[in-house]
């Protein structure tokens, strides 16, 4: 009976950290009464699912003597413009919704940030090819995700240091 190889370590740690980031956000999803955090926590929990697939496809492949499959080339702007349609709806609606889970945003920042550095660490440790642009892609997005956060958080406690950031990471729109 032919056993499967063992995954590699740096995409188990991935693995995990996306599994605990997807739990995380559903979490946050539920608990949250405002709907902007609830459908930003909604889509970062469908996005860390979508790195647990790719994960997983890779393995695979690896498992079965292939190489690393390049990583397709994705927009990762996207989850800007979701929340931009959704904060265009509730301008028009009326009102500011108040953060009600400020410490569980902050968690979320935090949680991103840390997803960054180590995808990032693990780009520059993999060697030139798919695994050093998978890790990249991953770095990226994860970066991504940590600029939506720090917007909508920014926004929903109205602090002032958001409209002092630089402005290619303030979403400037949300100022209207």
């Amino acid at each position: 009976m032919k056993t499967k190889p063992a995954m590699p370590k740096a995409l188990r740690a991935a693995l995990k950290l996306e599994h605990k980031g997807s739990a995380f956000y559903l979490r946050m999803s539920r608990k949250t009464g405002n709907v902007l955090a609830q459908r930003l926590f909604d889509h970062l929990a469908m996005q860390e699912v979508e790195h647990i697939g790719r994960i997983n496809e890779i393995h695979a492949a690896v498992s079965r003597g292939k190489p690393w499959p390049v990583p397709e080339k994705k927009r990762i702007g996207f989850l800007e413009a979701e929340v931009r349609k959704l904060f265009t709806r509730l301008v028009k609606e009326g009102g500011r919704p108040r953060l009600d889970n400020a410490a569980g945003m902050k968690i979320a920042m935090d949680m991103e940030w840390y997803s960054y550095r180590m995808y990032d660490k693990l780009a520059r440790e993999a060697e030139e090819g798919p695994e050093k642009e998978f890790f990249r892609q991953l770095s990226r997005e994860e970066a991504k995700h940590h600029e939506a956060l720090s917007n909508v958080y920014a926004y929903l406690t109205d602090n002032g240091d958001w409209l002092e950031r630089s402005e290619s990471q303030t979403w400037n729109w949300m100022n209207s």
